[in-house]
């Protein structure tokens, strides 16, 4: 039995289920380390709380993680330099345990798409090269790190993805249009507001537009639907967490629209049958890259293409439905989190079979 700490800023709700899923595996005895609130849902690892402290963009931790880690046979840490302690892991002389980085593996924020912003890849490159292997997000960085010298075998994919609580299939008629997620500016809340406002003026059968969200530009957004008298075709919910809520709405979209941003919710949709709508540059972690054009959703390139896009929905609701069909079955095939564990797993034996370094 493999003792096992995986060490993260703090653990999110999607990502509980996959560390439950992970203390599961056959010889993995997980401990959960993380800076965050202590988990109160139904946990299946150990959780150890971190404290932190914070210098301008920079993390520290308060404990002596070297110490901590040394306990452990195998350690997977958060990947960012900017938690400059886990970076300084993979320095450690004479570390008693098999070191695995796990992020992104490029620069991504709300501000740089992906790996739009290079800068800092030396520094990144020079903390990754003391680990002994890395887990991606998505296939994207492999390549990338191959070519910088870091050899193909210490290289795996844990293709980030979300767990989708389902009941029966729904016989539910697909008869309307999605937007989940917080609303602000920087998602493209606006732009496919607009791009609706115009395939409207089109075509007035557009299907209703349902948006699910909360944040700093609820008001401006409900303010922009009266303003336009809209309100009859674009429906504001707030924040939905419930699952089988969620579930309703989606078993009613033809297809999940967000401009701007493409992240877990393009998983989410997949799971539940429904083609993701993005921008080809839309901010993501890699999730993006699950999206095959014109086959289990649309990529488009310009505010005038997500107004066409609108439009053929409008028109050709089952093509949108058979795109998502294809959807769901390339999660339940490839993106499932039982494929994100897998991905865990190898790292972890790949790691035991080796000398420390």
């Amino acid at each position: 039995m493999a003792k096992v700490l995986l060490i993260q800023n703090y653990i999110t709700n999607y990502n509980l289920p996959i560390y439950n899923l992970l203390s599961e595996e056959p010889g993995v005895e997980l401990t959960v380390a993380h800076f965050g609130e202590k988990v109160k849902n139904e946990r299946k690892f150990s959780e150890l709380i971190l404290h932190e402290n914070k210098k301008g963009p920079f993390h520290f931790a308060q404990e002596n993680l070297r110490a901590i880690c040394n306990e452990y046979e195998v350690v997977i840490s958060l990947g960012d330099i900017h938690w400059v302690p886990l970076m300084m892991l993979g320095k450690m002389i004479n570390r008693k345990f098999r070191l695995i980085y796990w992020g992104i593996g490029v620069s991504a924020s709300y501000k740089n798409r992906f790996d739009e912003n290079k800068r800092w890849d030396f520094l990144r490159y020079f903390f990754m090269r003391g680990a002994d292997a890395l887990v991606f997000y998505s296939d994207y960085p492999v390549e990338k790190y191959n070519k910088k010298g870091f050899p193909r075998e210490t290289l795996f994919v844990a293709h980030n993805t979300v767990e989708v609580p389902r009941s029966a299939p729904s016989n539910a008629t697909r008869d309307s249009l999605l937007f989940v997620g917080t609303l602000y500016r920087e998602k493209g809340i606006f732009e496919l507001l607009d791009a609706y406002r115009e395939a409207h003026r089109i075509n007035s059968g557009l299907p209703a537009l349902n948006i699910i969200g909360g944040g700093d530009d609820f008001e401006n957004v409900a303010r922009w639907i009266k303003e336009k008298e809209l309100a009859d075709k674009i429906r504001m919910h707030g924040a939905i967490y419930d699952n089988k809520k969620l579930e309703g709405y989606f078993s009613r979209a033809l297809a999940c629209i967000s401009p701007n941003q493409a992240g877990l919710s393009v998983l989410m949709s997949m799971a539940y049958g429904v083609p993701f709508v993005t921008s080809v540059n839309a901010i993501t972690g890699g999730e993006r890259f699950n999206i095959q054009n014109n086959e289990n959703g649309i990529l488009y390139t310009d505010a005038a293409e997500l107004v066409k896009v609108l439009g053929d929905i409008s028109i050709a609701p089952g093509k949108y439905i058979r795109m998502g069909e294809k959807a769901k079955d390339f999660y339940d095939n490839f993106r499932t989190p039982r494929h994100m564990v897998k991905g865990f797993v190898d790292a972890i034996n790949f790691v035991q079979s080796k000398k420390l370094r």
